[in-house]
């Protein structure tokens, strides 16, 4: 007989004695599992109300009861049959309960005493059972006894021993009890209590659960956005960006739904069905139903309107503003105010290229001096679809060239050390010649949707062969020679356009670095655009001022004079001090 005839011809699904073994294993033995399971609980069992009561036992610890006035519970034995819920058919249906939400108290043991409600006017027995970890794992029986001081008329007492303080153990059953509808005290105290879509400002009901929408509300990631009866957790529900840069948001708060699925038992995230994306789906249309209503409805991105019209929600086509365009900082710490929205014109250029920081900053002063910085916009690609963003021109493209000595050299060429054309071997020198150019051109690449492109030249008057990143002494500044630029100027777009502190460690303060590349890009501005003798005096006194200031006089005159390599100093009179001031 071969083994594939000792095969099974079927097979069904069971549960292995070994799982019993394992069950402490289902919760994390914290009190806040405890108090989120024992609430739960409570809630579903019809009470109205839950009183804990702390008290520290010396060497021992904390003891904790929790008694609530529900209709008790008629078999102890589901108390230990593991999956077996013991709920109504209707809150089986609706919940899914796990049946196993006493197994968070596994690890720890606990006494249970409970009184069954009844319909008559006299009360039924109570009861009680201690429930030992030997208990859970089915290694124990459990005795159950009679117990007058079970509550009265109904409902369930649990009490159990927690290694955490009464303050630890009160904040486990406030962060429980939070969006729960079940009133809590902790001795005595009320805990606070707040309904989970307080603030919306729209809310609609979606197959037994309620979408409840906010505008501009702060949310972290994965924060937790769906509440089911107090236990909070993360859906992944939407958020929808709007053009003017706020974030609406939703939140979901679960009535009864069946179809949405928990992962047992702690219920922490969702099981993956296809009713998710839908709830998604639904989420996202409740928002833009919530920004039609809003009294002013906020401009979308074109997939937002076109998602919102496909809904049947007729929401407006966003206006026609764009942000200037400004160029961009080097230093990630220069937090600079953004230009506000302006509506778009003639001749607007939508600025969709991304050129380096310096050639950026260099570009801005040639638009300032052409006089077309005016039509310069950002590019937004939410908008791309709306007709009239999609009509405007756009540079697609930046090419700098510079000419010297009759000869015109790409910049890139210069920045890879390439030689640019056989004409070059004939200048007098690539470094000596392109320090001062005759000529600085910017070639536009422009794209219109209804006709050729087009290239247009901006004359500029500085650029820098230095790619992005580098330090100052390694931006190679070229000026042309008909330029206004002064030394300061050259100075704060070296700064602009390659200043980023270090922030390592050992690296100075941003302060001083930022300090320390000022002053080798003075240097290298009064180097190349001063005259001989003027870089000479600025270098005499910046070593004034960095090497000797210190230690002279501050109220009297002091003249250093250098002659015939004799160094001669004399102190003139006081200097007078305003009036006023302090002596």
């Amino acid at each position: 007989m071969s083994d594939r005839s000792r095969l099974p011809a079927t097979i069904r699904a069971r549960v292995h004695d070994g799982a019993i073994d394992r069950v402490s294993r289902f919760f994390n033995a914290s009190v806040a599992d405890a108090a989120a399971e024992i609430i739960q609980n409570s809630r579903r069992s019809g009470a109205t109300r839950l009183d804990v009561v702390t008290e520290t036992i010396p060497e021992r610890g904390t003891v904790v009861t929790v008694t609530d006035d529900g209709f008790g519970i008629a078999d102890p034995a589901v108390l230990l049959s593991f999956g077996e819920s013991g709920w109504d058919a209707a809150t089986a249906r609706r919940e899914d309960p796990a049946g196993m939400g006493v197994y968070a108290l596994s690890k720890r043991g606990c006494v249970i005493s409970s009184r069954p409600a009844t319909a008559g006017i006299a009360p039924m027995p109570g009861w009680r059972v201690q429930l030992t970890p030997e208990c859970f794992l089915g290694k124990q029986e459990a005795g159950i006894v009679a117990c007058e001081d079970a509550p009265l008329p109904s409902g369930t007492a649990i009490t159990f021993l927690a290694d955490q303080s009464g303050e630890g153990i009160r904040a486990a059953f406030a962060a429980a009890a939070r969006h729960c509808p079940l009133a809590v005290t902790v001795n005595g105290e009320a805990v606070a209590r707040k309904a989970f879509l307080d603030g919306a400002v729209h809310v609609e009901r979606w197959r037994g659960l309620s979408f409840g929408v906010f505008d501009s509300r702060f949310h972290g990631f994965n924060e937790p956005n769906l509440n089911f009866h107090g236990l909070s957790l993360s859906v992944f529900l939407p958020t929808v960006d709007t053009i003017d840069g706020g974030t609406w948001s939703v939140l979901g708060d679960v009535d009864a739904c069946p179809e949405l699925e928990l992962v047992l038992p702690a219920r922490r995230e969702a099981v993956q069905t296809p009713f998710l994306d839908e709830m998604r789906k639904a989420a996202r249309i409740a928002i833009y139903r919530a920004m039609r209503r809003a009294d002013r409805t906020p401009a979308l991105a074109h997939n937002h309107f076109t998602a919102a019209r496909e809904a049947g929600i007729d929401m407006p086509i966003a206006p026609a503003v764009l942000r200037p365009w400004r160029p961009g900082i080097a230093d990630i710490d220069d937090w600079r105010d953004t230009p506000s929205p302006e509506p778009v014109r003639p001749g607007t250029l939508v600025m969709a290229v991304d050129a380096e920081i310096q050639d950026q900053q260099c570009f801005w002063r040639a638009a300032e001096r052409d006089g077309i910085a005016g039509r310069l916009f950002e590019a937004d690609r939410r908008l791309e679809g709306y007709g009239w963003y999609d009509a405007l021109a756009r540079v697609e493209g930046v090419r700098i060239d510079v000419t010297g000595a009759g000869v015109t050299h790409p910049l890139d060429a210069l920045r890879a050390g390439e030689e640019p054309s056989a004409d070059a071997a004939t200048a007098p020198g690539l470094p000596d010649t392109l320090a001062r150019p005759d000529a600085i051109h910017m070639h536009l690449n422009i794209v219109h949707r209804d006709g050729p492109p087009e290239t247009i030249a901006v004359p500029a008057d500085v650029a820098f062969i230095g790619e992005e990143g580098t330090w100052v002494e390694d931006a190679h500044p070229l000026v042309t020679r008909d330029s206004d630029l002064q030394p300061s100027g050259l100075c704060q777009l070296l700064q602009a356009a390659y200043f980023s502190a270090s922030d390592d460690p050992d690296a100075d303060s941003h302060e001083t670095q930022r300090r320390r590349f000022r002053e080798d890009a003075t240097h290298l501005a009064i180097r190349l655009l001063a005259s001989e003798e003027e870089a000479r005096r600025h270098t005499i006194a910046e070593a004034v001022w960095r090497e000797i200031l210190w230690v002279m006089p501050r109220d009297r005159e002091v003249s250093i004079r250098v002659a015939a390599g004799k160094v001669a100093v004399e102190f003139g009179p006081e200097i007078p001090q305003p009036e006023g001031a302090a002596a």
